[in-house]
């Protein structure tokens, strides 16, 4: 068995894969919250769902009792049954491409990274020590920044002074990049095409959002940049705007940068626009004919389509897919409706019925007539993970 976790500050989620079979099955999810706080640990067994309030002061004491209950259950029978742990791990600067096993010279580069994702890479590092202390196996690290690290100059490198970069690492790294990984690898075996040979233009549409051009199955372009908050509007984070903005906030508010920046990240976005940022609240007040949201709306679609085209120019129209996915892109079928309708360089066409048929692994959801197919996948990076880990603990 394989477990997967994807570590907070406050939290550890985690799914469980048996994998005897040719193709992992996910058998448990979890999620240990409020880590420090009161503690609350939630299990997904066999189509019951069981919850215990539980005092977890640290990360240690939160990796104990998800073992434990896991016992308690019959998940496991003993901590041998498990045979590798795969971490989401957010940031790995430019030292890495692909996933590694972690020892202590990973763990120090992780610990270098902090400055780069000072919210993700301290309580990865902690969970990585919490588990390493209580199962004592194999352990991977997944990097979500790995799968951009094909991206060439033209593409990371920002118009600044070039010393930033040498001296300080200030360069476009991209985020999401496990998820992108899983779509690229799924859709080579959906369209039959050789993944060296596969063109993608894929949709990471999210309460965190972002977007990619794929170019013979590698990262060409990427809108998250130094940092997620970069590219696409998102449901709090603003995306791309004017930098000297934060100047003039901080003048005009008595803010200071950190606070601003804050705001950026948190108070903006759908959120800052409209007062919603869960785009099921949004299409709801849009139906409902509020104006305010609506705008809010159109603006979030507009900013998709500009990337949309952009990446379509460097792909040069040879594109084999445009690919929706996550929680917006997988789930809100107006919102792809308003993308897809408002592409009109593109020449895209969507079948009404496809796009609104009931969801499976995939839909290919455009008309015969559409330029380029337009599919609808739900993205899996808990078994990208898994297959990662399964491949480097062999």
């Amino acid at each position: 068995m394989i477990l997967v976790v994807n570590p907070g500050s406050s939290s550890i989620k985690f799914q469980l894969f048996e994998t005897q079979n040719t193709t992992p099955i996910s058998i448990l999810e979890g999620l240990a919250e409020r880590i420090g706080i009161d503690g609350n640990l939630v299990m997904k067994f066999q189509g019951q769902k069981y919850e215990w309030k539980i005092n977890m002061p640290d990360h240690l004491a939160a990796v104990g009792e998800i073992n434990n209950r896991m016992l308690e259950l019959q998940v496991i029978k003993n901590k041998a049954d498990i045979t590798g742990i795969g971490f989401r791990t957010v940031h790995g600067g430019d030292k890495f491409i692909q996933p590694t096993i972690i020892n202590e010279e990973v763990k120090k580069v992780i610990e270098a990274n902090f400055k780069l994702a000072p919210l993700h890479n301290p309580p990865g590092l902690v969970a990585i020590n919490a588990f390493e202390k209580e199962f004592k196996i194999p352990m991977v690290a997944v990097f979500d920044t790995s799968f951009h690290q094909t991206l060439a100059p033209l593409n990371y490198l920002y118009p600044v002074p070039y010393n930033w970069y040498t001296d300080h690492k200030v360069r476009k790294y991209g985020f999401h990049g496990i998820s992108y990984e899983y779509i690229t690898t799924h859709m080579s075996q959906v369209l039959k095409i050789d993944q060296n040979k596969l063109n993608l233009i894929i949709c990471h549409l999210g309460n965190g959002a972002s977007m990619a051009a794929i170019k013979n199955g590698k990262s060409l372009d990427t809108s998250m940049g130094f940092t997620p908050l970069a590219g696409l509007m998102m449901g709090t984070r603003s995306g791309d705007i004017d930098p000297s903005i934060v100047q003039y906030m901080v003048k005009e508010t008595g803010m200071d940068v950190f606070q601003i920046t804050d705001a950026l990240n948190k108070q903006s976005g759908l959120f800052g626009m409209s007062g919603l940022s869960d785009m099921r609240d949004v299409t709801d007040a849009v139906r409902a004919g509020n104006e305010q949201v609506t705008l809010t709306w159109k603006k979030y679609c507009q900013v998709v389509d500009r990337y949309l085209v952009d990446y379509a120019n460097q792909l040069e129209g040879k594109i084999d897919a445009i690919v929706f996915t996550a929680g917006v892109g997988e789930n809100s079928k107006s919102t792809r409706a308003e993308i897809i309708a408002n592409a009109k360089l593109l020449e895209l066409e969507l079948d009404q019925n496809a796009n609104h048929a009931k969801y499976n692994d995939y839909n290919l959801i455009s008309t015969p007539k559409s330029k380029y197919p337009i599919y609808c996948v739900r993205t899996n990076e808990e078994l990208m993970i898994c297959n990662h880990t399964l491949k480097l603990i062999k």
